[in-house]
């Protein structure tokens, strides 16, 4: 018996070609013209030589569900996959699908108490939320609330069914297919910025979702304090510890499945992670010490100049310089750049040429780029005397 007449006929029914070809195209299959009427498509793969796809293109055709299911269960055998997954892939949105998973007693019958499942989804879209914003720009504590990229991403997120597995649930975050593959010997970070803002979001969070897991297991969770420009702030960790589960056993896993019809994405970015009860503490210190960080008060650093730049085209004319001094930051020595008026940065000048020590006043919000911090709102420069 032909294994697509088993298929649910709706379901086959529902499916698009349009939906269909662009899944096909972004697995690396090639089209060519059926027939000379447009009624289908004939995919073909350089990786399965011996196996031609027919895509039926009209709805209107007799056969047109016998077609698209001889499709579907082709597909299946040679991806290896379930046919209802295939199913799935093909009439879902698309979108890479990030997946809540709690296990653990209170979620054993596949549902959670009413509190908890808010507390979860309110969680998770502080999560996107905060991914996003450190795209725009990466900070310790992301106090700006609105953006319309932002904006337009979330209202574009969708909560999908729950699922099997302990309790699961499922957002939607819509990523439009790739329409041709990328350019060979892009680096990674021109890569990124050629991707959608969807796909650089789920990225970016999968990837600073990693760096914490890693950290905390690794004992190494100070790294986490300098990892503000890889999408670690305040909000993430807040959000994490939002979606806490209860109960000693219980533990938080978050998995993405990436959009298949824009299949390309970076090797070293995770497609789960796992939180346990016992690392909530230490992702909720982290936060902590994230947000007073980003709330520090003003404090005067003191040091040698290492370095002098002028501005050559300020985006603020006030401003006619930088420097780089060696100073105490959090009882370490670190580069904290600091820019300069005009008066004051010849005094940085002459401090550099007769190595003496400066003294500034600003706040260290713990924005690190390049291992700098970056003074906030200088005031009170002077050449020591000493």
């Amino acid at each position: 018996m032909n294994a697509s007449l088993r298929l649910p006929k709706d379901a086959v029914l529902a499916l698009r070609p349009e939906d269909v070809r662009l899944y096909l195209s972004g697995q690396g299959w090639k089209s060519q013209p059926y027939d000379a009427d447009g009624n289908g498509l004939l995919f073909l793969h350089p990786s399965f030589p011996d196996v031609d796809l027919l895509l039926p293109l009209k709805r209107d055709l007799g056969d047109y569900a016998n077609r698209m299911g001889d499709l579907v269960v082709s597909l299946a055998t040679i991806e290896r996959r379930p046919v209802q997954a295939i199913l799935n892939d093909l009439s879902g949105p698309a979108a890479d699908v990030v997946r809540l998973r709690v296990a653990g007693s209170v979620a054993a019958l596949g549902n959670l108490p009413l509190d908890e499942a808010i507390k979860l989804l309110e969680g998770a879209r502080q999560l996107l939320w905060s991914s996003a914003f450190s795209l725009i720009r990466p900070e310790a504590l992301h106090t700006q609330r609105t953006s319309k990229e932002v904006s337009r991403f979330l209202k574009g997120c969708r909560f999908g069914q729950t699922e099997r597995g302990s309790f699961v649930a499922a957002i939607l975050a819509p990523v439009p297919p790739e329409i041709q593959p990328p350019l060979a010997g892009l680096d990674a970070g021109r890569f990124e910025m050629e991707q959608p803002f969807a796909r650089r979001v789920t990225t970016r969070l999968m990837s600073s979702l990693g760096l914490v897991s890693r950290a905390v297991q690794e004992g190494n969770s100070g790294r986490l304090l300098n990892a503000v420009t890889e999408g670690v702030s305040a909000n993430l960790c807040e959000a994490l510890v939002t979606m806490r589960p209860p109960g000693d056993e219980s533990s938080l896993g978050i998995e993405v499945s990436w959009n298949r019809a824009r299949p390309h994405r970076p090797a070293d970015v995770p497609r789960s992670v796992s939180f346990p009860q016992e690392h909530f503490a230490v992702i909720e210190e982290v936060g902590r010490q994230l947000r007073t960080r980003a709330t520090a008060m003003p404090e005067r650093y003191r040091g040698k100049v290492l370095t002098v730049r002028k501005a050559l085209r300020p985006l603020m004319p006030e401003v006619a310089g930088s420097m780089v001094l060696m100073a105490e930051v959090a009882g370490a020595s670190a580069r904290v750049r600091v820019d300069l008026h005009a008066a004051e940065f010849a005094a940085a000048c002459d401090a550099l040429r007769d190595d003496r020590a400066v003294a500034v006043k600003g706040t260290i919000r713990n924005d690190v780029k390049t291992r700098e911090f970056v003074l906030h709102e200088p005031s009170e420069f002077r050449v020591d005397e000493d």
